[in-house]
C-alpha cells in the first residue's frame, strides 16, 4: 500500500509542477495595479470551513492601496488574526502570489531571525504561464528554551491556454519545524522536536471561453500527503470537484457539482487506521438582475455509512443604490476535520487524537453598503455545530494537547467590518467578531476568545514611503487542566509598525517592529509567544 502511495506522489510531482504561491504586488514595491472583478463570488459547500474563532495574522503585504467599494460578496480582505504559538505573534508573512512580478526579498531580525523570499513568474510566453517560489522564516529561542522554529514553503505552478480551455497544475511542499517548548528544561532540543511536512499537488481543467451550449464546466483533482514526525503519523487524501453551470436566460442559471474526498490516517502504536470516503452531489439555481441576487443549492453528503442533507442558500436585495444592501443566507455542510488541520492550528497536538467530522449549520443575516469612500458590513450569524473540536492539555503529558468534542454547540456571532479610504494615500480598516457559546458537554470553548478586533491604517507619502500600523486585540480564554481545573488565559493587545522606502522601481527597503508592548500572550496553555521583535531588509523586483 505504501509503495502505491509513493507512486502516486511521484507521478504528481513529475506531471504537475506548480504552487499555491502567495500574493505579491507589482515589482515597484508600491503598486498601482487594478483589480478587475470578472464574476461575483458564489460560495459552495466545499468552500465552507469550521468557524475560525482564533485570531489570524494577516498574510498579505500591501503596497499602494486602491480599495474597491463595489460591494462584492465579501467586501474586505480577510485580516482576522490567529496567533501562531511557534513564531513571533506579529510577524506578518508576505503573501507571494502567482502571475505577478518576480522578486527577491531578504531580511534579518531580532531573535536571530532570517527571512528569505523569492518568486519567479514567466508571463511572456504565449498561451503559457509558469513560475516558482520559496519562502523561509526562522528564529532562535533566546530566553525560552527550545522555542526555536523554522518555516519553509516551496512550490511551482504552470498554466496552459489552448484555444478554448485553461489547464493548470501546481505543487507545494511545506516543512514546519518547531519544538514542544511548553515544558521544563530537562528535555533536550532533539527530544521535543516536532516536524510537520506537507506535500500538495493539484491539476485542473476548465473552459476559458463561452461555447454554443452556453455551459461552463470545470474539473479539479487534488492530492495531499501529510507527515507528523514526532509521533510517526502520516495522512493522505485524494479529492476532486466536477462543476457544471448553464445560463438558461439573461438572469437565470442552473448548476450541478460532484465532490469526492478519499483519505487515510495512520498513527503509531495501537491507534487503528482511519479511512474515510466522502461524496457530495449537488444541484442548484441562481438568479441575478443586479437588484436581486440569489442562489439555492441542495445535495447530500455521504460520509461512510452516514448521509447528511447539505444546502447553500443566499439572497440579497439592494434597498438603496449601493449604500444599503440586505442579505440572508443559510449553509449546512459536513466539515471534514483531519490530523493536518488540527496540527497546523495547534502545532502541539497528539498524533493519536480522535478525528470526527463536524456537521455545521450557519444562518446569517446582515447589511452592507458603500457611501462614497466608506464601506461597511454588519452581520449576525447563528451556528449550530455537532462535534465542535476543542483543544485541551493531555493530563498524562502536559506539553501535548488532545481534542475533545462538544456534541451540540450554538455560537452567536456578531460581525462588523468598516473601511474608510481618504483618497489613495490614507486608509483605515477595522474588523471585529464577538462569539457567544452555548455548549452541551463543556464549560467553556477551550482556548477560544469571545472577542477579536483588528485595526489597520496605512499612509503613503509621495509614493516613496509607505507606513502601516496594526493593532490586534483578543479577550481572555480558558484552558482545561487535569482534575477538571480551569485556568484563565489573559487576552492581549498587539501593536505593530512597518515602514517601507521605495528607492526606485526595482529596489525598496523595509523595517518593522512587532509586539511593541512586549506582551507574551499564551495562545495555548504553557505556550507563550515571542515578545517584542523587529526586522530590517530589502526587496529587489524584476
Amino acid at each position: 500500500m505504501k509503495a502505491g502511495y509513493k507512486k502516486i506522489i511521484a507521478a504528481l510531482l513529475i506531471g504537475f509542477i506548480s504552487t499555491n504561491c502567495f500574493a505579491q504586488k507589482n515589482g515597484n514595491g508600491i503598486g498601482n495595479e487594478e483589480v478587475i472583478v470578472v464574476k461575483e463570488y458564489e460560495a459552495t459547500i466545499q468552500d465552507a470551513q469550521k468557524i475560525n474563532i482564533q485570531p489570524d495574522i494577516p498574510e498579505v503585504e500591501e503596497t499602494k492601496p486602491k480599495l474597491d467599494y463595489s460591494i462584492p460578496q465579501k467586501d474586505f480582505k480577510d485580516v482576522s488574526f490567529e496567533p501562531n504559538p511557534a513564531r513571533p505573534l506579529s510577524i506578518s508573512k508576505e503573501k507571494l502570489e502567482h502571475y505577478n512580478s518576480s522578486f527577491i526579498k531578504v531580511g534579518f531580525g531580532s531573535q536571530i531571525m532570517p527571512l528569505i523570499q523569492l518568486a519567479y513568474n514567466d508571463n511572456k510566453t504565449q498561451n503559457l504561464k509558469f513560475g516558482f517560489s520559496y519562502d523561509h522564516l526562522s528564529a532562535q529561542p533566546f530566553k525560552v528554551k527550545n522555542q526555536s522554529f523554522s518555516n519553509d514553503l516551496a512550490g511551482a505552478y504552470v498554466k496552459f491556454f489552448p484555444e478554448k480551455l485553461e489547464i493548470g497544475a501546481d505543487f507545494t511542499f511545506h516543512n514546519y519545524l518547531t519544538h514542544f517548548y511548553g515544558t521544563d528544561s530537562l528535555y533536550s532540543e532533539k527530544q521535543v522536536r516536532q516536524q510537520l511536512r506537507n506535500y500538495y499537488a493539484s491539476v485542473y481543467l476548465k473552459n476559458a471561453q463561452k461555447n454554443k451550449a452556453n455551459i461552463d464546466f470545470g474539473q479539479t483533482l487534488n492530492f495531499d500527503y501529510f507527515q507528523e514526525t514526532f509521533g510517526h503519523a502520516h495522512e493522505w487524501y485524494m479529492a476532486g470537484t466536477t462543476n457544471f453551470q448553464k445560463t438558461i436566460a439573461e438572469y437565470h442559471t442552473i448548476t450541478a457539482s460532484f465532490n469526492f474526498d478519499v483519505s487515510e490516517l495512520k498513527s503509531k502504536g495501537d491507534s487503528p487506521t482511519l479511512q474515510r470516503n466522502l461524496f457530495t452531489p449537488m444541484v442548484g439555481y441562481a438568479f441575478n438582475n443586479d437588484d436581486w441576487r440569489a442562489h439555492a443549492k441542495f445535495g447530500l453528503t455521504i460520509d461512510g455509512s452516514k448521509v447528511f442533507f447539505v444546502t447553500n442558500l443566499h439572497i440579497e436585495k439592494r434597498l438603496y443604490e449601493h449604500a444599503l444592501i440586505a442579505y440572508l443566507s443559510y449553509l449546512r455542510y459536513d466539515q471534514k476535520n483531519s490530523l493536518s488541520s488540527y496540527a497546523y492550528n495547534n502545532n502541539f497536538i497528539q498524533n493519536s487524537v480522535s478525528i470526527k467530522n463536524s456537521v455545521t449549520g450557519d444562518f446569517g443575516v446582515g447589511l452592507k453598503g458603500t457611501v462614497q469612500n466608506f464601506s461597511y458590513n454588519v452581520a449576525f450569524h447563528l451556528n449550530q455545530i455537532n462535534n465542535l473540536p476543542l483543544f485541551v492539555n493531555d493530563s498524562m503529558d502536559m506539553k501535548h494537547f488532545n481534542v475533545v468534542y462538544d456534541s451540540n454547540t450554538l455560537i452567536y456571532n456578531f460581525h462588523f467590518e468598516a473601511g474608510y479610504n481618504v483618497r489613495e494615500w490614507l486608509r483605515f480598516l477595522v474588523i471585529g467578531d464577538y462569539n457567544g457559546y452555548q455548549l452541551k458537554n463543556n464549560l467553556y470553548a477551550w482556548h477560544d476568545p469571545n472577542f477579536t478586533l483588528t485595526f489597520r491604517t496605512k499612509y503613503i507619502w509621495k509614493n516613496k514611503i509607505s507606513a502601516t500600523a496594526d493593532i490586534y486585540g483578543v479577550t481572555s480564554s480558558y484552558a482545561l487542566l487535569p482534575e477538571n481545573t480551569v485556568k484563565k488565559l489573559s487576552g492581549t493587545i498587539d501593536a505593530n509598525l512597518a515602514v517601507e522606502y521605495l528607492f526606485n522601481k526595482h529596489l525598496s527597503f523595509f523595517i518593522s517592529l512587532n509586539n511593541i508592548a512586549n506582551i507574551k500572550y499564551p495562545p495555548w496553555y504553557h505556550y507563550q509567544t515571542y515578545g517584542i521583535n523587529g526586522m530590517i531588509g530589502g526587496k529587489f523586483s524584476f
